[in-house]
């Protein structure tokens, strides 16, 4: 067992997310092992500290902060109690209960008593952060402690260990800002994956045009579409691979599931590089809706069309193509893309009596 880093498990959506956050921003100390994370312990004392409390930056925790109102209050000195309560992290011993993870890690009661002794304000923080409230999310958390909880079936005194106290801070940070407004995270079971697909979508999607808003089931698929062609990943790796994604606009959160027998079809490599190079949105749409027979209507369609003299088209003829066709180079090359559609549906059939799906 290596002592100078601690190992993570994907847990529930919101821990998820601050473990990817925090991966996503300190990169250089993490690492993936298997569905796993471990963080490298020298984290806790290189963090810039300054960054946590200027706007802009990785969160501002003072005040009347929009995550997480108040988790640092900004009377008294809780801003050095915070980065002395962090630097400390080195001494974290897994022990004690935490709802929040199946893995809690709590400071030793040497170091826990340094951070104690700094007076009223200190010992005010290390009482506020034993339980899960709005100091760690002004959506979900209660007001006090004592209120029902919105994030876990309603339950009283969610307990909270010291290391998730940290880690829930940078939720907000593995999610993506879509063109409506929408905040987007997708958990899975496994960190790589997590890391890897939310990375994805906020270099497709968080700098997209206004007028140019995506379904979240498409958003998730080209992801996972893009990340197969990348590297030789399938998700048949795990015998189970449900990938939920999380939404937040205003002050809702919806969940949806991404089913697995899609998630299975479009993350096969061969697959994956032909819906990336036909590009076509309509014919992803028939793949997310498993409706794979319609590849092959299409493409006799569109061969009947084309082996007409194209001087005796008929308007009829010209829209047909239009219909299932939107991008210029294969409206250019019809014949070309009616065989790829042949050859997807060939591949998926396939990979279906592979998989048993």
């Amino acid at each position: 067992m290596n002592t100078n880093t601690i190992t993570l498990y994907p847990s529930n959506w919101l821990y998820n997310a601050g473990v990817i956050g925090i991966a996503s921003y300190y990169p250089d100390y993490i690492s993936f092992e298997n569905c796993m994370i471990c963080i490298d312990k020298n984290l806790f004392t290189n963090i810039s500290f300054d960054n946590y409390f200027e706007k802009n930056k990785v969160i501002n925790l003072t005040g009347n902060n929009l995550y997480y109102p108040n988790f640092i209050d900004s009377k008294g000195n809780q801003k050095n109690i915070f980065s002395e309560f962090i630097t400390r992290f080195n001494y974290l011993e897994n022990s004690g209960c935490c709802h929040i993870c199946a893995n809690p890690y709590y400071l030793n009661d040497e170091k826990y008593f340094e951070i104690e002794k700094m007076g009223n304000a200190a010992k005010m923080f290390l009482n506020k952060i034993k339980y899960f409230d709005m100091y760690f999310n002004k959506l979900l958390g209660p007001s006090k402690s004592k209120f029902p909880n919105g994030f876990w079936n309603m339950n009283e005194s969610l307990e909270v260990c010291h290391l998730c106290s940290f880690i829930l801070i940078h939720h907000h940070l593995a999610f993506t800002n879509l063109s409506d407004k929408t905040q987007l995270f997708i958990n899975a079971p496994s960190f790589k994956l997590m890391y890897e697909l939310n990375r994805i979508v906020k270099a497709l999607y968080q700098s997209e045009p206004n007028d140019a808003p995506k379904k979240r089931r498409e958003i998730v698929a080209n992801s996972i579409i893009e990340y197969a062609h990348k590297i030789s990943f399938t998700f048949s790796k795990w015998t189970s691979m449900n990938i939920e994604i999380i939404s937040k606009k205003s002050d809702d959160i919806n969940y949806y599931t991404f089913p697995y027998n899609v998630a299975v079809i479009i993350s096969d490599r061969d697959i994956a590089n032909l819906l990336r190079d036909i590009g076509e949105t309509n014919i992803l749409t028939i793949i997310l809706e498993q409706r794979y027979n319609e590849l092959i209507d299409i493409a006799h369609k569109i061969f009947r069309v084309c082996l007409k003299n194209p001087e005796k088209f008929l308007k009829n003829d010209r829209n047909i193509l239009r219909d299932f066709i939107k991008i210029e180079r294969n409206l250019n090359r019809p014949l070309e893309f009616a065989n790829k559609l042949l050859k997807l549906y060939s591949i998926i059939v396939e990979k279906l009596k592979g998989v048993g799906v």
